[in-house]
């Protein structure tokens, strides 16, 4: 059975939304999920070369069958999750299954190679939350810290089979300038000295995953009373929620921990991804 999907059957739809994007002659481009092609047909037309992934045995071979001849295509029978992405510079664009948004998504943003420009099909309700804005969410902290990321519009359920009952929008993540320092020690966001991205998605996720009605409460485990003082002072954050935080705000909050809490502490939120991950799937 193919991994539950909404597939878009409306060509018309496919070309207004490959207009909306940069992919052109130069491009390799990687679809996940492709279903029985009508994005990758179109894919193929623009792009230099695409890569196709897809999970379903039978897709597969109808994907084979239908595009047997086509050189500029590689078509593979794996699970993207495990599949190891291009050595190379990429873009994605991709319909992908809904229900593995967050996993497709972490998965550019812990690769060393991550695409210039990814361009997916999601539930409206996942796009906002890359988003986020005056409420910021754990994802979009997470994300905003490699791409500037922008909602190009809602596509229409009845471009859908089957069609789905939640409204679907069409989002552009563009991959930020690598060569511009953060305001974390001066370091990239690229796992150099100074920055590791695991600890930052670990911090982020425990502050958001304590419920508490503040930051000063949500890390009070975390950092003593004199330092949230001084955190205070300089960033002005002590009565905000954590989705209240900007990037920028985060980025400095998070070295400030880095530089001045304790391991003991630390191991308290070293690995929190993973724990939490790990209930989540309990309890599904």
């Amino acid at each position: 059975m193919p991994l539950s999907q909404n597939f878009i059957k409306d060509p018309f739809v496919v070309k207004e939304l490959l207009k909306a994007s940069s992919i052109n002659s130069s491009d390799l481009v990687v679809e996940i999920g492709p279903g029985r092609g009508i994005i990758t047909k179109q894919l193929l037309s623009r792009a230099k070369e695409v890569i196709a992934i897809e999970k379903d045995q039978d897709l597969y071979t109808e994907l084979l069958e239908k595009f047997n001849q086509e050189p500029k295509l590689k078509l593979i029978n794996k699970d993207f999750l495990v599949w190891n992405l291009p050595d190379k510079p990429y873009k994605v664009f991709s319909n992908i299954p809904f229900s593995i948004t967050a996993e497709i998504v972490d998965k550019f943003l812990k690769s060393e190679n991550r695409p210039n420009e990814i361009y997916l099909i999601l539930q409206t309700e996942a796009a906002e939350k890359y988003l986020g804005g005056k409420i910021e969410t754990q994802n979009s902290i997470m994300t905003k810290i490699f791409y500037n990321i922008e909602i190009l519009g809602e596509i229409d359920r009845t471009a859908f089979t089957p069609k789905p009952q939640i409204n679907i929008t069409f989002i552009k993540f563009v991959l930020k300038n690598q060569n511009k320092k953060l305001p974390c020690q001066g370091e990239m966001p690229t796992g150099q000295r100074g920055f590791d991205y695991q600890q930052f998605r670990d911090f982020v996720i425990f502050g958001f995953n304590q419920w508490k009605e503040d930051i000063f409460n949500a890390y009070k485990k975390i950092f003593s009373y004199q330092q949230f003082k001084n955190i205070n002072k300089s960033l002005k954050i002590n009565q905000l929620k954590p989705s209240q935080l900007k990037l920028d705000q985060w980025l400095a909050f998070f070295d400030t921990y880095q530089k001045f809490v304790p391991i003991s502490k630390k191991d308290l939120i070293d690995g929190f991804e993973r724990k939490y991950l790990s209930r989540i799937r309990a309890k599904k």
